[in-house]
């Protein structure tokens, strides 16, 4: 897009803007009521003293008339030709309107437009205008024009802006290149609490989208925790829940039950994989399991591979994740451990742990 450029008096183009005005708001004719006056505009009006006319392109595609008024910047006759359109040119125009009257020390742009051009009004209104009041023109008992305005920024937030729009803009040209959807393998280790929370937040995700989901806690054993009881009580047609834990290792003491009990869960686990329905699987302290060989890394590993359906998400918790683990990973992320009240002698609480 063009850089905007400012068309004085006597300029050849001032010539040129009237007639793209003129034609932009022919379209109007038979949609809006009364006319326009812009067909009574001429160039001597354009040329005024008091107004500055600013234009996009050359030949124009887009033009606005600014005019200072006490207390305000009025933009108006803001028009775009028709080929030129969705392109940006009137954001473009509407935001030199606030650097203009930023620069004449005006504290507001303010413009008007007929109540029938509803999708003009959503332009504004996207550009952080509000509409303030409507009018009526002489012999109409309804309002004919709604009045926009917007309260313009220092400098500081005009580069501010400048800044985040130049940022939004390179993250549209980054979001435009993501096309592609399938199913993640999603890995969530470390020393740091939250890595069960994380998962769950993306189980109850599945949920709130009527996505069917499932969870199979491979360590955690029959204690009562929040996420089990909700989803137990309100969401079961969505969300199967399987706890073959029979608690940490330390508390057990008896690997060959450990193992067995990870072999059992990753059986029931395989079989809520297969299915394609299912959205996301969580396989809660997994990591743990394959951390003391209760589980052969590779077989999982292969599983997840070839046995997976291509849309279905898996999340494997817990810490000390395997390095083939996180290389096979789409999305790895590691909690780290900063602070934690168990060090401090507070034990674990309903809400915040379990």
């Amino acid at each position: 897009m063009s850089d905007a450029r400012r068309i004085p008096p006597g300029d050849p183009a001032l010539a040129e803007a009237l007639e793209l005005i003129r034609a932009a708001f022919r379209e109007h004719e038979g949609v809006i009521a009364p006319p326009s006056s812009v067909r009574g505009m001429t160039l001597a009006d354009l040329a005024d003293p008091a107004r500055e006319v600013w234009g996009i392109g050359a030949p124009l595609l887009a033009a606005v008339v600014l005019e200072p008024r006490e207390g305000h910047l009025y933009a108006g006759r803001l028009a775009v030709a028709a080929h030129a359109r969705r392109q940006g040119h009137a954001r473009a125009l509407l935001r030199l309107a606030e650097g203009r009257a930023r620069a004449l020390g005006l504290p507001v742009v303010a413009l008007g437009c007929r109540v029938e051009l509803t999708g003009n009004h959503a332009l504004f209104l996207s550009e952080g205008f509000a509409e303030t009041h409507r009018t009526a023109h002489e012999g109409y008992d309804r309002p004919t024009t709604a009045w926009f305005e917007k309260a313009v920024g220092s400098d500081d937030d005009a580069r501010h802006a400048a800044k985040m729009a130049k940022k939004k803009a390179a993250r549209d040209r980054i979001m435009a290149t993501k096309t592609e959807e399938r199913g993640l393998l999603i890995v969530h280790t470390g020393k740091g609490k939250g890595k069960s929370t994380a998962a769950f937040g993306m189980i109850f995700r599945c949920i709130a989208h009527g996505m069917p989901c499932a969870v199979v806690q491979f360590i955690k054993g029959a204690m009562a925790t929040g996420e089990r009881d909700l989803i137990g009580r309100h969401f079961a047609h969505l969300c199967q829940f399987r706890t073959m834990g029979e608690g940490f290792t330390w508390e057990t003491q008896d690997r060959a039950r450990d193992v067995a009990a990870a072999r059992a869960a990753w059986e029931v686990a395989k079989g809520l994989i297969r299915d394609p329905a299912r959205r996301m699987v969580l396989l809660d302290e997994i990591n743990v399991a394959i951390r003391y060989d209760y589980l052969d890394v590779d077989e999982v590993l292969g599983f997840l591979r070839d046995g997976r359906p291509a849309g279905t998400h898996v999340v494997l918790t817990g810490r000390n994740a395997h390095e083939s683990v996180l290389e096979a990973a789409d999305l790895a992320t590691e909690m780290e451990l900063l602070k934690h009240p168990f060090r401090g002698g507070v034990k674990a609480q309903r809400g915040v742990e379990f």
